[in-house]
C-alpha cells in the first residue's frame, strides 16, 4: 500500500464541551489517501480536576463508547461521522455525579486539494481541506443545572473548518500539520461556549510487519478556547477561558481488514480559569473493519 506520508485526521474539537470547554474526544480517520471504507468502535477515558482556593474540590472522569464510519464517496471526497454514548461522574467531598447519555453526533466532509506521488506510488505532499458540523441530539443539561459540563451533549450547533497538509521528509518518515477551527453557537437557553482553535504538528512513520504495517505518530497539540457568554453577556467569574498544549502518540497498526489503534495525550502547559481546572491524560483505542474497494492484490502495490 502506498502508505509513506499520508495523513491521519485527528478531529479532537468536535467533542463534548466538558469542565470549561476543554475537547476531550478524538475521533482519529484513517490514512487520506486510501479508498476504504470503514466501520468501527472506539473507547476513550479522560479526566479533570477544579480547584478552589488552591484545593482539590471536585474531580471529573469521562467514559465514552464512540460508532465510528467512513465513506469514500468519491475518489477525492470523504464522509466522517460519528455517534458517542458517555458516562460523566463528577466526585466531591459532599457527593458524586454520574450522568450518561447519548452525545451530539457528528460528520466530517473532507476534500482532498492535493495529492502528489512518486513513481513507486508513494505520498510526496498531500492536503486537505475539510467541514465538520456537530447536532444538539444528544442529551443536554437542563438550564437551571450546576453541572452543566458533566453532560454528553451541549444543546448547540458546532461548525467547524479544518486544513491538513503531509509533506514527506524521507522514505518512510513524513510531518502532518493540521489546523481547525470551530465556531459554536448558542443553545436554547441563550448559553453559548467560546470558540475553539487548534495546531498539530505530528511526525508519522511507518514499517511494513507482516502482512499489514505499524504507523506511529508523536506529535504536539495546541489549543486555544475563547471565553464563554450568556445571551451575548460575560459570565460572572469563570468563563472558561485558556489554552492548553500536550504531548500526543498515536500508534495503529493495519491489515487487510482491520485497523487497531491507539492514541495518548498528556497535558504539557494549561491555563483554565485562571488555573482553577487542570485537565489529565486523555487514552483512546479503537479497532475498525476495512470495506475495501480493490482485491487484496492491489493492495500489495
Amino acid at each position: 500500500m502506498s502508505l509513506v506520508g499520508c495523513v491521519f485526521l485527528t478531529y479532537s474539537i468536535w467533542s463534548c464541551d466538558i469542565c470549561g470547554g476543554v475537547s476531550g474526544n478524538a475521533s482519529i480517520g484513517l490514512l487520506a489517501s486510501t479508498q476504504f471504507h470503514m466501520i468501527g468502535m472506539k473507547s476513550n477515558f479522560n479526566s479533570y480536576r477544579s480547584y478552589l482556593d488552591g484545593i482539590v474540590h471536585s474531580r471529573e472522569r469521562l467514559f465514552q463508547q464512540e460508532l465510528t464510519g467512513r465513506w469514500q464517496l468519491a475518489p477525492r471526497i470523504q464522509l466522517i461521522g460519528s455517534i458517542p454514548y458517555q458516562i460523566g461522574m463528577q466526585k466531591r467531598d459532599l457527593g458524586t455525579d454520574i450522568i450518561s447519555g447519548l452525545g451530539d453526533p457528528r460528520l466530517v466532509v473532507n476534500y482532498i486539494l492535493l495529492h502528489q506521488k512518486d513513481d513507486d506510488m508513494s505520498t510526496r505532499n498531500f492536503l486537505s481541506l475539510g467541514g465538520g458540523i456537530k447536532s444538539p441530539l444528544g442529551k443536554k443539561a437542563p438550564e437551571t443545572s450546576m453541572i452543566r459540563n458533566l453532560y454528553p451533549g451541549t444543546g448547540a450547533w458546532n461548525i467547524s473548518g479544518l486544513l491538513v497538509f503531509t509533506k514527506r521528509i524521507t522514505h518512510s518518515i513524513s510531518l502532518q500539520q493540521e489546523g481547525i477551527c470551530t465556531f459554536k453557537t448558542s443553545d436554547k437557553s441563550g448559553f453559548r461556549y467560546g470558540n475553539t482553535y487548534s495546531y498539530s504538528a505530528t511526525l508519522v512513520w511507518n514499517k511494513k510487519v507482516g502482512i499489514g504495517r505499524i504507523i506511529c505518530g508523536p506529535g504536539l497539540m495546541l489549543e486555544y478556547f475563547d471565553a464563554s457568554n450568556n445571551h451575548g453577556l460575560p459570565l460572572e467569574g469563570y468563563n472558561n477561558q485558556g489554552y492548553l498544549g500536550e504531548g500526543q502518540l498515536n500508534i495503529h497498526y493495519l491489515s487487510y481488514r482491520w485497523l487497531w489503534g491507539m492514541n495518548v495525550k498528556q497535558p504539557i502547559i494549561q491555563n483554565f480559569n485562571e488555573g482553577s481546572m487542570k485537565q489529565g491524560p486523555f487514552v483512546s483505542i479503537s479497532l475498525s473493519y476495512l470495506i475495501t474497494k480493490t482485491n487484496k492484490n492491489e493492495l500489495k502495490n
